[in-house]
């Protein structure tokens, strides 16, 4: 990883952090007894490098730091029981060394050593195409993060969850081909509540499930009608952070509509 900051106001240069050599290996497999039955399982190494300011050698700060190696694996099931069918299960863990993630609201833009963490879940999909007009799909993926060995700073944080990190997440949605010109389609995503710090002393916010609906019309081979609504049901959503103090609230999108034009040429 190589690179520097240059602070044009003062003139001054600083390197980015010598991380050294960082390995990666990974690997995989996959078995299928049958045409409709897959098992497979797969195992790699990933890493984080500094976040923000903390990627280079910014004074106070004098030594490098090391990166966060994240040692991950996924064992899961694909299926594939009839043509119309198509479906995958999975449970899988990651654990990080040293995990960062930037500070909220820092003039500096400084960065926060989470600590020694892990995340573990099941993730599930599956398509549906009952037939030429008919498409169904939902991805759902439940999860838990946990901080193992917390930064030093902050040892209340131990044993608990990573902020912002809800436990749930879904996507869905019903596609209908009227025929060759005309596709409808209703869509609905979402997630569960979320601790908004690393003591998880301040509540869960967040949660939030959402509609959506669109209309797609070919005109011609070359130009493509497009409408959608976002929040269908006009739902108050809202994206919630924590300033030590206080919980701060975001609002999301009310109802909305949205209109394109898609040219090919």
């Amino acid at each position: 990883v190589d690179g520097e900051f240059r602070n044009k106001l003062t003139g001054a240069s600083f390197d980015v952090n010598d991380y050294g050599l960082i390995k990666q290996p990974k690997i995989s497999a996959v078995f299928s007894p049958t045409e409709a039955y897959s098992v497979y399982a797969n195992w790699g190494r990933t890493f984080q490098a500094g976040v923000g300011a903390s990627t280079y050698l910014i004074p106070p700060r004098v030594t490098d730091l090391d990166p966060s190696i994240n040692d991950g694996w996924e064992l899961g099931v694909k299926l594939n029981p009839v043509q119309w069918i198509e479906a995958r299960i999975a449970y899988w863990q990651q654990e990080a060394s040293g995990e960062e993630r930037r500070r909220l609201n820092d003039p500096s833009n400084e960065s926060d050593n989470i600590g020694e963490t892990k995340r573990r879940g099941v993730d599930f999909q599956i398509d549906v195409r009952p037939g030429d007009k008919w498409n169904l799909w939902l991805a759902y993926a439940q999860q838990k993060s946990t901080i193992v060995t917390p930064d030093p700073a902050s040892p209340t944080t131990k044993g608990k969850e990573i902020d912002h990190v809800p436990h749930y997440i879904f996507t869905g949605g019903i596609d209908y081909q009227a025929n060759a010109k005309l596709r409808f389609s209703l869509t609905a995503n979402g997630h569960g509540d979320y601790f908004l710090e690393r003591t998880n002393s301040t509540g869960k916010f967040g949660g939030h499930y959402l509609l959506n609906a669109g209309l797609s019309y070919q005109i011609t081979k070359a130009i493509n009608l497009d409408f959608q609504i976002k929040n269908l049901a006009d739902r108050y959503w809202e994206y919630v952070w924590h300033d030590g103090t206080q919980s701060l609230h975001s609002p999301g999108d009310r109802r909305a509509y949205y209109a394109s034009v898609n040219a090919t040429f």
